[in-house]
C-alpha cells in the first residue's frame, strides 16, 4: 500500500460486489464478513476501507446514550481485517477506529495476529477439520472413544437424517441453549431462520442434519452454513437423552463422511467450554486462533466501564 487512505463509511454506501469478491478471494475472508450475512445478523455495520478495497473490515455497531460503540453480534465468530497486509499504518488505523467507536468489542480473524498484538486482544480457540482426504483417512484421526461412541449409537438404533427443517433445527437449539445464551433473543433466531431460508437455501449454502431415536424423537441437531472455503457449524445441540445415547457423535461422523474428499474445511467454531471443545477435538481437528479486541477510550468516569 502506498497512499493508505482510510475510510469508514455506512454499509449501504459500499460497493457490494467488490466487497464480497474480496471476502471470497481472501484466505481469511469468511462467511461472517459477506454483506448479506452482516445485513441479516447485525443491528448496524460500517465498512472500514483502505485505499480502493485493498483491505476491508466490517464493524458492527450500536448507539447508547449518544455513544456509538462496536459490538459483537450473535452468530458471528470472526471479522477483522481482510485483504492486503496493513502493518505499515496499523497504529494510525487503530487510532481511527478508537476515534469513531470510543468503546467496544471487535472480533479479529485468524490472519490478524499483528493487529491483536498491538491492540492487546485476547486469543480464542477455533477447531477445523480438513475434508479433502478420503473418509477412511480422516476417520483414522478420530479419537478411540469417539469411534466407540459412534458404534454405540448405531447399535442402539439411532437414525441420522437430513429431513429436518431450518425452523426445527433453530428451535431445538433455542430450546436446549436459550437459557445459557440470554444475550441471544427470539428476534435473533428469527432473523437467522429468515436469512437461511431466503438467502442461503436457494443456493444450497446451508443445510440441516439431525439424529433421532427409533421413535422419531429428536436427540441432536445441527445447522450448517457453507461458502467457497468452509462448512460452518453455526448451531449444534443435543438433548440430555441424546448425550446418553452418543447421538452427536453419530451426527458429525456422518456429516464428515458425506463431505469428505471435497475442497472444504469443517469449521466447528471451537468453544471456550472445555467439554464441548474436547468433543470437537475428538474428530482429529487442528486448532487456529482468532481474537477478541475489547477496549474503552471513553473519557473519565466512563473510562472505568469494563
Amino acid at each position: 500500500m502506498v497512499n493508505n487512505k482510510i475510510e469508514i463509511i455506512p454499509s449501504e454506501k459500499i460497493q457490494t460486489a467488490q466487497w464480497n469478491q474480496m471476502v471470497a478471494d481472501s484466505s481469511n475472508g469468511l462467511i461472517y464478513a459477506q454483506t448479506h450475512y452482516l445485513d441479516a445478523v447485525t443491528d448496524h455495520w460500517d465498512a472500514l476501507i483502505i485505499n480502493d478495497y485493498e483491505t476491508i473490515m466490517p464493524i458492527p455497531w450500536r448507539m447508547k446514550a449518544g455513544i456509538k460503540y462496536a459490538y459483537t453480534p450473535p452468530f458471528i465468530q470472526q471479522l477483522g481485517f481482510i485483504g492486503a497486509p496493513i502493518h505499515l499504518k496499523l497504529e494510525s488505523i487503530i487510532k481511527r477506529i478508537y476515534s469513531t467507536y470510543r468503546y467496544g468489542s471487535i472480533l479479529l480473524n485468524t490472519g490478524n495476529s499483528m493487529v491483536a498484538k498491538i491492540a492487546s486482544a485476547s486469543a480464542k480457540s477455533n477447531l477445523l477439520l480438513n475434508l479433502q482426504q478420503p473418509f477412511h483417512a480422516i476417520k483414522s484421526l478420530f479419537r478411540k472413544d469417539h469411534l466407540q461412541n459412534v458404534t454405540k449409537a448405531n447399535k442402539t438404533g439411532l437414525i441420522y437424517t437430513e429431513q429436518i427443517s431450518i425452523e426445527q433445527a433453530v428451535q431445538f437449539y433455542q430450546l436446549m441453549n436459550g437459557q445459557k445464551t440470554p444475550h441471544i433473543n427470539h428476534s435473533h433466531y428469527q432473523k437467522m431462520i429468515a436469512y437461511c431460508n431466503n438467502t442461503l437455501l436457494p443456493n444450497q449454502n446451508c443445510f440441516t442434519r439431525a439424529v433421532v431415536n427409533d421413535g422419531g424423537t429428536i436427540l441432536s441437531t445441527a445447522l450448517f452454513l457453507r461458502d467457497n472455503k468452509r462448512i460452518y457449524n453455526i448451531m449444534n445441540s443435543t438433548s440430555i437423552e441424546g448425550r446418553a445415547a452418543e447421538s452427536n457423535h453419530l451426527l458429525f461422523h456422518e456429516v464428515i463422511r458425506a463431505f469428505s474428499e471435497q475442497n472444504l474445511i469443517l469449521d466447528f467454531e471451537g468453544s471456550s467450554i472445555p467439554g464441548i471443545k474436547n468433543f470437537y477435538e475428538g474428530f482429529g481437528c487442528s486448532e487456529e486462533f482468532y481474537y477478541l479486541w475489547h477496549y474503552n477510550k471513553l473519557p473519565f468516569p466512563l473510562s472505568l466501564i469494563p
